[in-house]
């Protein structure tokens, strides 16, 4: 069952906007809300989405792995985005897997529910800005690849993964390093300078940021 509080979260989601309260509400009636301790497989890479998952709070880590087993984290989606929706209304397998971070909370939409409910013009048009957005995100992570130096590129990864709300990451030094293009040395370079600064603070298996207007100004540096 959908909690005010949710409902009044869910009133901006990217799936839903514009979407009037009475449909909204149909619609998530019949949503089933989950919440995970835990981190928790929602969508496997390959496999069928029968519906999608809304983000009421918290974190779902996007993964894609290629056929070699090199594993990427793409994005890290929190409060009002949508995964699985593109999968689940082109009756495709899932071309990522999608992951329940720890203390995070979920609504389900069937495909169905979507389709009986949201309007199509809405949500077509709600479709489209959300691949736009996504389109415009990897035009950036392309150009941040190809020319930004690696310091900017580190602080621009940990700010990527990273909220306000939830400002730790459990990405490892080695993965930066991937993510980065450089070797995990230089990374760990760069990380204790950042922890000098006091931008960032490093625990076993995780990297918190203390300063995120500094972490934004390094990264555009």
């Amino acid at each position: 069952m959908i909690h005010q509080g949710h409902f009044s979260l869910l009133s901006e989601a990217d799936l839903l906007r514009g979407v009037e309260p009475e449909p909204r509400k149909a619609l998530l009636a019949e949503c089933p809300v989950s919440s995970y301790h835990e981190s928790t497989p929602l969508l496997v890479q390959g496999e069928p989405a029968r519906g999608c998952y809304i983000v009421v709070r918290g974190r779902v880590e996007i993964s894609y792995v290629d056929p070699q087993g090199n594993a990427v984290i793409l994005h890290v989606a929190t409060t009002g985005e949508v995964v699985g929706e593109v999968e689940a209304l082109s009756d495709r397998p899932c071309a990522a897997s999608c992951t329940a971070l720890a203390n995070t909370t979920v609504i389900y939409c069937s495909a169905e529910a979507l389709l009986r409910h949201v309007p199509p013009r809405i949500l077509i048009r709600n479709l489209a800005a959300i691949l736009h957005e996504r389109l415009a995100r990897d035009n950036q992570l392309r150009t941040i690849g190809q020319f930004y130096p690696a310091e900017q590129r580190v602080c621009l990864y940990l700010n990527q993964f990273t909220t306000p709300d939830h400002p730790e990451t459990h990405l490892s030094q080695a993965y930066l390093a991937t993510l980065v293009g450089c070797s995990r040395q230089r990374v760990n370079r760069i990380l204790g300078a950042l922890r000098r600064d006091g931008i960032i603070a490093m625990e076993r298996n995780t990297i918190r940021v203390l300063d995120r207007a500094r972490l934004v100004e390094q990264a555009q540096a």
